[in-house]
């Protein structure tokens, strides 16, 4: 999505709506930071387990994999909130259509990691 979304906002530049090149330009920050976020979800789920077997250490670092898929999921909220006064077309309905793609994906990883994490501890 990152690269989709840099690629519009550098065509976007070039005598399009200066609504829609902002929009782009701001999604393109946006998307980098849930990128960085979910690395960060990733790395966490990588130590599960590492700080300690309690419950407690895993409740924790449960905790911190949601709080970096919360604000990945956040950016593209906001990606797609800066949409709202741009005119119908094509760009504006393709980075819905991609937004909406990317929360399903993004809703996908984090049933499989709490089915994976629900059938790890024996539950």
């Amino acid at each position: 999505m990152t690269a989709y979304v840099s690629n519009l906002s550098r065509q976007s530049d070039y005598g399009s709506d200066h609504r829609a090149a902002a929009a782009l330009h701001d999604c393109f920050s946006n998307f980098g930071d849930a990128v960085d976020e979910i690395r960060g979800s990733l790395k966490q789920m990588r130590q599960l387990g590492a700080a300690g077997s309690s419950a407690e250490a895993l409740r924790f670092q449960m905790s911190n994999v949601q709080t970096w898929m919360s604000a990945a999921l956040t950016d593209e909220e906001t990606c797609t909130d800066g949409f709202e006064d741009v005119p119908e077309g094509p760009v504006k309905s393709e980075i819905q259509i991609r937004s909406v793609k990317y929360v399903s994906e993004c809703d996908a990883y984090a049933v499989d990691f709490a089915l994976a994490v629900w059938c790890g501890s024996g539950s």
